[in-house]
């Protein structure tokens, strides 16, 4: 990530033109997702946690049962310019350990060029900025947005495997 006041962001959404993944689960032992997404996030995105934000926690004990709201963000810096945010939305309910969750996945591909000196901003700084990323950086956002539907890919996979082993009856 660049540090800088003014920056050029280009976005890609890592499967366009899908902007986000949804997953839902019915079945026992819902809450159990909590802590196995909290896992996946570190092992599959390998992530220190500074990387990890937590940024929504609401889990509600009534006599009916369960309610619960997760939101994290993950970012994976790649380099310099370019890194990968994740945001993971994650919302349901539980009734004597039967219940609901949704799950929302939001994938994006950021590369940020500082923009704040008055050379940054001259237009042959532009020019040559353009040149290099057309013609040498363009190719190496195309490897990391590949790698992004990868790792994505990988941790959608475990938390579906997730639901399953508690769909049959396993313990994970």
């Amino acid at each position: 990530m660049v540090w800088a006041r003014t920056k050029l962001l280009i976005w890609d959404y890592v499967f366009e033109p899908v902007k986000e993944i949804n997953i839902s689960y019915t079945g026992p032992a819902p809450d159990k997702f909590y802590k196995k997404i909290n896992e996946l996030v570190r092992v599959v995105f390998n992530v220190p946690d500074a990387y990890v934000q937590e940024k929504e926690y609401s889990w509600e004990k009534t006599k009916d049962g369960e309610r619960f709201s997760v939101g994290w963000e993950v970012n994976k810096i790649l380099d310099t310019f370019s890194y990968i945010t994740v945001e993971i939305d994650f919302s349901g309910f539980s009734v004597n350990n039967e219940g609901r969750v949704n799950m929302r996945i939001r994938p994006r591909l950021i590369t940020e060029y500082p923009q704040d000196t008055v050379w940054q901003q001259n237009i042959i700084y532009e020019m040559t900025r353009r040149f290099w990323h057309n013609m040498f950086y363009h190719k190496k956002r195309m490897e990391y947005l590949n790698f992004a539907k990868e790792l994505v890919t990988s941790f959608e996979s475990s938390v579906k495997h997730f639901g399953e082993v508690l769909r049959e009856g396993g313990q994970a």
